[in-house]
């Protein structure tokens, strides 16, 4: 088929992908426009766009699922199936897009991988031959269009380059941007869509593609036995010399647990015919079992010492599925592997939206941390916490670190015996100690901005100017013949009148106070516009500056550096 015919096809592929899922279409759309005006705004943008962004790329997935759901049953009503995953986007946009928090992200990002799931599983549920065969058909179509998503993106951005070299006219940054976000969200989608099996699509092993059985057989299952014996000599290392590691071996065992499962998953349907892949599913999943099972003695070490974290959280729940995972292919004398998935997306849903959730388990394991150190150290009397400053460094350290873990969750309110309101600059007022820092990073980078839509106060100055750190100075085309620069390097604002400086200000100097005053929640404070005004006046200028957004770390002398700056400034000449 020659090259003349690749619109005809990718016109005709949209075509079908759009007839099959038209909501996905439309949302998918509705993400592109959001994401797009997103980056044409150049600053944060309001909650509300962005909660709308999170909502649209959830929607997705869910659609997708509502269709597949659909075509599986062969009923009629469709508008059912779509009423109700619309029903189902407003309540959890509603429910649990509220805000823009660690919770709120950390579901969002779950509750993704759930809906995926389900578009995987739903159409092979439950006893439905040859789903791993399906599965590779998704996966090979994803790669597919992932290479073609590329291609693409590439070929337009080796355009736009020219077109700004070549031709003069100026291509903005953002373009490129918003020229990927097209590429996925309306090319790779809705190609991604038009290679999706419809249900009486049929797959047997017989069509097993060859690259994928050489890359599994002689290329990862190889690697993951080579893997396997060093894992059992670490293991046996470690048991003889009862030194256990910090974390390591969690990672190492979980990360290894979930690719030999997706081997033992794709390798299903020709383990039969060829022996390397019989032999190696055989025995891997036995063999795996108490490789696991020391992960788990390693992480009850870590959580003995410091307590139930959500990362900790995550890592023994997704150990536990793994586990009976390879116990039902152990024991399970029928196997269907469409549990795999459903199972994941069940333990997914379990960990992010129950009574038993990580957020519940983690804030009540540091809860019970911070008490049993409170009455260890007599620091807890009737209910109420009693200074002492002479408690040893490890246990203000612990104390500190517990109270970072809920700042950085916004649920201090959550943390038994604090007073109300309680922020990390009343450590000492409290506690009768400041915060350690052994234990907890260094909170240097911060961010300040003002209120959304807020009336700037113009008023006994003659000209305005809305500019930034990054581009002011390459363009100022202001009628008074007074030209600002910014020096990133020194972090100086300086103004120029007829190639004669007439005013200069150390902006890190300025925001120094803020960071100061600020820094116990610097990443995520807004501030009132009084505290980001900055007012000067000097023999040849008089100047108001309106800090809209801030951001920059603290250096290890103390000094501030600027990121990036968008502001006011309002000036009249003398």
């Amino acid at each position: 088929m020659g090259i003349a015919s690749i619109p005809k096809r990718i016109t005709k592929a949209f075509e079908s992908s759009i007839k099959r899922f038209p909501l996905t279409a439309i949302v998918s759309l509705a993400l592109t426009i959001t994401l797009i005006s997103i980056i044409e705004l150049k600053k944060e943008p309001p909650l509300l766009t962005q909660r709308l962004a999170m909502i649209f790329a959830l929607s997705i997935p869910i659609t997708l699922s509502a269709k597949l759901a659909w075509e599986r049953k062969k009923e009629k009503n469709l508008l059912l199936y779509y009423l109700a995953s619309i029903i189902l986007i407003i309540g959890y946009f509603f429910i649990y897009l509220k805000d823009i928090n660690y919770i709120s992200t950390s579901r969002f990002v779950g509750t993704n991988f759930i809906f995926y799931l389900v578009f995987l599983f739903v159409p092979y549920l439950i006893k439905r031959e040859n789903f791993e065969m399906y599965s590779i058909k998704i996966l090979s179509s994803f790669f597919i269009t992932a290479i073609y998503t590329a291609v693409l993106f590439a070929g337009l951005s080796a355009i736009l380059f020219t077109i700004d070299k070549l031709l003069g006219i100026r291509i903005e940054p953002e373009l490129y941007a918003e020229t990927w976000i097209v590429c996925v969200f309306i090319f790779a989608v809705n190609y991604f869509l038009s290679l999706v099996p419809k249900f009486e699509d049929k797959f047997s092993k017989e069509v097993f593609p060859r690259a994928f059985n050489i890359l599994l057989n002689y290329i990862v299952i190889p690697l993951l036995s080579a893997y396997t014996i060093i894992l059992y000599i670490y293991f046996f290392k470690i048991l003889i010399t009862q030194n256990w590691p910090k974390g390591l071996v969690s990672h190492l065992v979980l990360w290894y647990s979930f690719i030999t499962i997706l081997v033992v998953f794709f390798t299903t349907p020709i383990k039969e015919d060829i022996k390397i892949a019989y032999y190696f599913t055989k025995i891997i999943t036995k063999i795996i079992l108490p490789l696991i099972i020391m992960m788990f003695v390693s992480m009850g070490i870590r959580i003995n010492a410091y307590g139930v974290t959500e990362p900790r959280y995550y890592v023994i729940i997704a150990g536990i599925w793994v586990f009976c995972v390879f116990l039902y292919w152990n024991f399970s004398k029928i196997k269907f592997n469409t549990l795999i998935p459903l199972s994941f997306a069940i333990t997914i849903f379990i960990s992010l939206f129950t009574p038993i959730s990580s957020f519940n388990i983690s804030k009540y394991s540091q809860t019970k941390r911070f008490e049993n150190i409170l009455v260890k150290n007599n620091m807890l009397i009737e209910g109420k916490i009693q200074k002492n400053p002479n408690i040893s460094q490890n246990d203000k350290a612990k104390i500190s670190s517990i109270l970072y873990y809920f700042q950085d969750r916004q649920s201090f309110d959550k943390l038994k015996y604090l007073p109300k309101n309680f922020n990390m600059t009343q450590m000492k007022e409290v506690f009768g100690f400041e915060a350690e820092g052994s234990y907890i990073p260094r909170n240097i980078s911060f961010y300040f901005r003002a209120p959304f839509n807020t009336p700037i106060d113009i008023k006994g100055y003659d000209y305005f100017i809305s500019s930034n750190t990054y581009n002011l100075g390459t363009e100022n085309p202001n009628i008074s013949s007074v030209r600002f620069e910014y020096d990133k390097s020194k972090n100086i604002l300086h103004a120029y009148l007829d190639k004669k400086e007439i005013f200069s200000l150390n902006l890190a100097e300025k925001v120094k106070p803020l960071y100061e005053k600020y820094k116990a929640s610097a990443m995520k404070e807004e501030l009132p516009v009084s505290e980001l005004t900055i007012i000067e006046e000097n023999e040849n200028i008089k100047i108001k500056i309106i800090l809209n957004n801030i951001s920059g770390m603290l250096e290890d002398d103390e000094t501030i550096r600027i990121d990036g700056s968008e502001f006011y400034i309002m000036y009249s000449l003398k």
